[in-house]
């Protein structure tokens, strides 16, 4: 008797599984789904234009939103967005982007990245001095810049990658971001960025 109802209670905990499992699966398979194929672009090689309202991070149980400049397409959590690029092959599976990507119009990558840190100003960044990154880094005229900030007490960085079209870039005379001159004479002019949970620009 005591070997069948534990053949019994084995059989249940197995359904049980295998139906939170179909569950689970099901529901990120509908959560993919529901991405429309508009609200990502393959830009190049790991780098992509994505058009979300803001991406979810997980942290602790806790859900932080991070918006995404020039998004419309609703709000995605990260770990989907990932699947989802793993499933399109713009990722391959258990990678990260290298940077998400802006585009300007000919003539106005300043004004359009002007845009980009005065939209941060009003939500991520509120408490940071936009005016001067945390950290700059010049590599061939590109500058890196990193901003320091926090969303429920979780630390992020978020990476800036735009070019100057100057090869040499004394950062010691940079007294505001907004006064460095930047490449308008790009073919494409573009610009990239990236979040970094748990990490401060001492990390970079």
């Amino acid at each position: 008797m005591k070997k069948f109802f534990f053949k019994i209670v084995s059989v249940l905990c197995i359904i049980v599984f295998l139906n939170c499992t179909d569950k689970k699966a099901m529901s990120e398979t509908n959560m993919i789904s529901k991405i429309k194929d508009d609200a990502v672009i393959n830009f190049s090689t790991y780098s992509l234009i994505v058009k979300f309202t803001n991406f979810i991070y997980e942290e602790d149980g806790k859900k932080i939103k991070i918006p995404i400049f020039q998004g419309n397409s609703g709000d995605v959590s990260y770990d989907d967005f990932l699947e989802y690029c793993y499933t399109k092959k713009y990722l391959k599976p258990k990678s990260a982007e290298t940077s998400l990507v802006i585009k300007a119009d000919k003539g106005r990558l300043t004004k359009t990245f002007h845009e980009f840190l005065m939209f941060y100003k009003g939500n991520i960044l509120k408490d940071t001095d936009i005016n001067m990154p945390a950290k700059i880094l010049v590599d061939g005229g590109v500058l890196e810049l990193y901003y320091d900030f926090k969303v429920n007490e979780v630390p992020f960085v978020l990476q800036i990658s735009i070019s100057t079209g100057q090869e040499d870039v004394n950062t010691s005379l940079i007294k505001s971001i907004f006064d460095v001159n930047l490449n308008e004479n790009m073919k494409t002019p573009i610009f990239h960025y990236r979040f970094w949970k748990n990490y401060t620009s001492d990390e970079f």
